[in-house]
């Protein structure tokens, strides 16, 4: 007895797709998904990335809805899929486009794009502030291993939940040096959504936050201490890169 393949739509608003190279790192591990599921509209697969017209049982979005053809389709997508996945720091939390929102906009116009006219400026927002969203994947790409735990639970039929942890306590467990205590670094670790196994901090980098806030995060705390040896500008400086900043005044 055949059973209707789970129909899942890959799409992507304006950003560098790089959380749908993260999922090819899968290898035959996101091939082997095909007896389950029909992966539609991946553009990395395609010459072409079509307007959704069909519905979707899961729809992916990447990328930052910032120009208004972005808006349009994205809206679409929302009305032809069953549950919306924001898909990485871009549509979570609006990535980094979201430091044009701590600049006068119009000087960040010009100076990239100058007398060009009839490019769209928009205000930078994550989707969710647009459409109704379902789920969130989140990183700054994704991490495989998330993706693939993801699509496992939509195949069995049961609810996805990222566990709450900050990136510290991946960072303990691994064994790597705090560059928070011992490097004096801006480090957004003891507040930040763990589940990327700390991997800005196996180099040796600290956490900018690409995942957002953990739960319950105690950001007046991180930034008392950080005030030790850094200034309130360095310090915003980091909070602003992935959008943290907005987060925090939620």
């Amino acid at each position: 007895m055949s059973h209707k393949k789970i129909t899942i739509g890959m799409f992507s608003l304006t950003g560098c797709e790089g959380c749908y190279f993260a999922v090819l790192d899968l290898r035959e591990k996101f091939l082997e998904l095909k007896n389950k599921v029909e992966f539609k509209n991946f553009r990395l697969f395609e010459d072409t990335e079509h307007f959704p017209s069909e519905q979707y049982d899961y729809a992916f979005v990447e990328g930052s809805p910032i120009t208004k053809d972005n808006i349009k389709r994205l809206r679409q997508i929302r009305k032809h899929s069953d549950k919306l996945v924001a898909f990485g720091g871009c549509a979570h939390i609006g990535g980094i486009y979201h430091m044009k929102k701590y600049v006068d906009k119009d000087k960040a116009y010009n100076h990239v794009y100058g007398q060009e006219k009839g490019i769209d400026n928009l205000d930078v927002q994550p989707i969710d502030k647009i459409v109704r969203v379902d789920y969130v994947i989140p990183g700054c790409p994704v991490t495989p291993k998330e993706f693939l735990q993801f699509i496992y639970k939509v195949i069995l039929g049961a609810e996805f939940e990222i566990t709450q942890n900050p990136v510290c306590y991946e960072c303990q467990s691994k064994g790597y040096k705090c560059v928070l205590m011992a490097e004096n670094q801006v480090c957004l670790g003891p507040i930040s959504q763990g589940g990327c196994e700390a991997i800005c901090l196996k180099s040796g980098q600290g956490c900018w936050g690409c995942r957002g806030l953990v739960e319950d995060a105690e950001v007046d705390n991180l930034v008392k201490l950080l005030r030790k040896n850094h200034s309130n500008k360095e310090i915003t400086k980091f909070f602003e890169v992935f959008g943290v900043k907005e987060l925090i005044n939620k």
